[in-house]
């Protein structure tokens, strides 16, 4: 079975779907808490820089590393095509490297929970803290399992770049809240010109409620939560988490 992060192109064509608004925010969060005129940023995996090229654009000093190869020469050579440059690097979320401190850390759309054990989204944490300069930002952005709520099993979309034109259907094969594991299946429906095709992976993500966020995030009390937003990323309307509470894009602060 093929992994659709094997497959850039194709993955970065899927969620390059609707990002401006995440885009938006992240430029407008790291502006207004760095001092910075030109704030120095890292993305852990960063997958085939769709974040990483159009910050680049803003002004933004990039950094990015992952652990799958081929997302990486992709994004080198859209680095390359558009003479753009970024610190682009192989490494993992548990135990990267330390290159330089940073005006800024993002992390959104479920990439924390990759980390499939306790251990290692702490020891993440550690590391993002140690990699922030004093009152840097990490922008977390995960989903909850929400007491009372529905959740939903199939999520799709779809979306176009030149001839090709990718339809991507996320379900839930299995919620596992004991072992705190959830199962996804992704199908990637692809279609040019020439072909059509369908590429299947399967994959496992960690669980947290919100009791098992806030216990994790005291283990690295450096890093103090300011401002929660959901998934809409509307500056102009920040909540407060509860148990109905199904994302957060958390903004966390070095202290």
């Amino acid at each position: 079975m093929l992994n659709w992060y094997d497959l850039p192109t194709y993955y970065d064509t899927s969620f390059s779907h609707e990002m401006n608004d995440e885009l938006i925010f992240l430029k407008t969060i790291f502006k207004k808490y760095s001092n910075s005129s030109k704030p120095k940023l890292l993305e852990p995996a960063c997958g085939t820089g769709r974040l990483i090229i159009p910050l680049i654009r803003e002004g933004y000093d990039c950094s990015g590393f992952d652990l799958n190869r081929n997302a990486l020469l992709y994004l080198e050579k859209k680095l390359k095509r558009r003479k753009m440059y970024a610190n682009i690097f192989f490494d993992d979320m548990i135990k990267f490297k330390i290159h330089k401190k940073y005006d800024g850390i993002y992390c959104t759309v479920d990439t924390f929970r990759h980390l499939l054990t306790e251990n290692d989204a702490i020891q993440h944490l550690i590391n993002v803290k140690n990699a922030l300069k004093k009152n840097g930002i990490y922008v977390l952005g995960l989903h909850l399992i929400a007491n009372e709520k529905k959740i939903d099993k199939v999520t799709q979309w779809t979306a176009k770049r030149g001839g090709l034109t990718i339809r991507t259907i996320m379900s839930m094969v299995k919620l596992d809240k004991i072992k705190r594991r959830e199962t996804l299946r992704v199908e990637l429906k692809i279609k040019t010109n020439k072909i059509q095709d369908s590429v299947i992976s399967i994959y496992q993500l960690r669980t947290y409620t919100l009791l098992q966020l806030r216990k994790i995030l005291k283990n690295v009390p450096e890093l103090e939560i300011i401002n929660v937003y959901d998934e809409y990323y509307d500056l102009s309307n920040p909540i407060s988490l509860n148990s109905g509470s199904d994302y957060a894009v958390l903004l966390l602060r070095k202290n």
